[in-house]
């Protein structure tokens, strides 16, 4: 789940990425609208859920309500301004911006992907302890992406070496929200399968096209990098 900006072109590993990123954002579009539908496939994840909720205990329920609320878009978004400022030290302001700019077109991006999708949350109603009503629509699920996307942009800002410690930790960080959005009765299991592939498919399809060279010469305006941010980063 690692990424990184530079201004090498599309060609070579870059290219292999963008295809894979780019196929990995299809079979999300074409699962959310092909399969996510199906009422059978609906009603063996909605048996999951119920289950879950007919199981909660209120010791987890709070660890979970806590995840949803650190996790929730606004609350996102505002760590990844804090998470660039701070990692701005190391890559320099305009990477960390660039890198903010990527994580927010992966959030945006997603936010399309579900009116494209509309699929209806699990019923509170079928629910044993059920989680407040949300009206949005469910696929993918945004606090899953808004969690990939911060251990995404993390790594990035980490660089190629040092991420590659991390990247276990960041995985199971995604996991663990993806799960309690599960376990609340919020989404259905598909729902953050899904957030979690458009993330990674979405941030590195982004990640390879601002190293194009037209996004390079857009980029160019703005250079606020300096020697010393760029040897930081290469350590």
């Amino acid at each position: 789940m690692t990424s990184s900006i530079s201004s090498t072109r599309t060609t070579g590993p870059d290219a292999g990425r963008l295809a894979a990123a780019g196929a990995g954002l299809v079979v999300v579009l074409l699962v959310g609208l092909l399969v996510a539908p199906l009422q059978g496939w609906t009603a063996s994840e909605l048996s999951v859920v119920q289950w879950l909720s007919e199981h909660h205990a209120p010791a987890l329920d709070a660890v979970t309500a806590a995840i949803g609320t650190l996790a929730s878009p606004p609350v996102g978004l505002g760590l990844l301004v804090v998470l660039c400022a701070v990692g701005a030290r190391r890559v320099g302001v305009r990477r960390a911006v660039v890198l903010l700019g990527v994580a927010g077109l992966t959030l945006a991006g997603g936010i399309v992907l579900k009116i494209l999708v509309h699929r209806p949350r699990p019923d509170v109603a079928l629910l044993a302890s059920p989680p407040p009503v949300d009206t949005s629509f469910g696929y993918p699920s945004g606090h899953t992406t808004v969690a990939a996307v911060l251990v995404l942009t993390a790594l990035a800002l980490l660089g190629p070496r040092r991420s590659r410690l991390w990247v276990p930790v960041g995985v199971l960080l995604a996991v663990v929200v993806a799960a309690s959005r599960v376990y609340l009765g919020a989404h259905y299991p598909l729902d953050v399968v899904a957030a979690v592939v458009y993330a990674a498919s979405a941030f590195t399809l982004v990640s390879v096209l601002v190293t194009t060279k037209p996004a390079q010469r857009l980029l160019s305006v703005v250079r606020l990098d300096t020697p010393a941010a760029r040897e930081g980063d290469r350590a």
